[in-house]
């Protein structure tokens, strides 16, 4: 919508000249007044919603810097969190390879004691 070209100021002020025959000057004058209260409160009520447009407008942009530094943490909690579980894999294969020494060490002791008893 493409902003008005007169203010309520300017119809105040505008004088508007008398000629035979007319309106009647009390009624254009009180009409007059009338969309000038009118136009003054859209004008004020319009700087008031522009306020919190740009109030709302810095709040967006405070959350999306927000929400930027948490999916950054995010991502750097999601790396540490794949390399947490890669070093527990390779523990868990350590522990593995641990048993399966450990059950060679007893079938390595349970084959000298055959071969002595014989």
């Amino acid at each position: 919508m493409k902003k008005p070209n007169i203010l309520a100021e300017e119809i105040l002020y505008e004088k508007i000249p008398k000629e035979f025959p007319g309106y009647k000057i009390e009624s254009v004058d009180s009409l007059l007044d009338k969309i000038i209260v009118q136009m003054k409160y859209y004008e004020e009520e319009l700087e008031q919603l522009n306020k919190v447009l740009e109030e709302k407008n810095k709040t967006i942009a405070d959350l999306e810097q927000k929400a930027s530094t948490y999916q950054g943490m995010a991502i750097s909690k999601s790396a540490e969190l794949d390399k947490l579980t890669k070093v527990h894999l390779s523990n868990s294969d350590f522990v593995k390879q641990a048993k399966q020494i450990d059950t060679l060490e007893k079938t390595m002791k349970l084959i000298l004691e055959k071969l002595e008893n014989k």
